[in-house]
């Protein structure tokens, strides 16, 4: 079996909290708990014949002004940046956030979802597709279980790049 350090990062409210509870324990809540610096869950994934112990850091989301600390990437093999589809300052500033996340954790990618797609129609989320200045590699709702999966077997997979 193989370790994985993966993180989740992102804004404040955005959703990092729930795609983890609902990969780790299929479960979903309404009440929302702010994450102060970083939680850690684990999950076993089996993929492309190797078992995988992820260590998902779940790292407390961020307004611009503030930083994530640089210790929190260290020995990281994948990243996902979460933000929420309804809320635009969460997307606007997308990718120099990236370009921040990809020189404080020299990954060369990082996985792209836009969460809480239940809150929106199906034209809405196109319209949003267009603003958005990278590329989305996955919309997700942990509320709704929608592509949760996905977006976490793309994490585990760039984890072993």
């Amino acid at each position: 079996m193989i370790a994985k350090k993966v993180l989740l990062i992102g804004s404040f409210g955005v959703g990092k909290t729930s795609l983890v509870r609902r990969f780790v324990l299929n479960e979903f809540s309404e009440n929302y708990i702010s994450t102060i610096g970083v939680r850690i869950s684990t999950k076993t994934v089996a993929i492309e014949d190797e078992e995988v112990k992820l260590m998902i850091w779940d790292v407390a989301g961020t307004s611009e002004e503030e930083n994530v600390p640089k210790a929190y990437f260290l020995g990281s093999s994948a990243a996902m940046y979460v933000f929420d589809l309804s809320r635009e300052e969460t997307y606007l500033n997308l990718d120099k956030e990236i370009e921040s996340i990809k020189n404080l954790s020299g990954l060369d990618e990082v996985i792209i979802v836009g969460n809480k797609r239940d809150l929106l129609s199906d034209d809405e989320i196109f319209e949003i597709r267009k603003i958005v200045p990278v590329t989305i590699d996955f919309i997700t709702s942990a509320k709704e279980n929608a592509n949760v999966e996905g977006a976490f077997n793309l994490l585990t997979q760039q984890s072993l790049k």
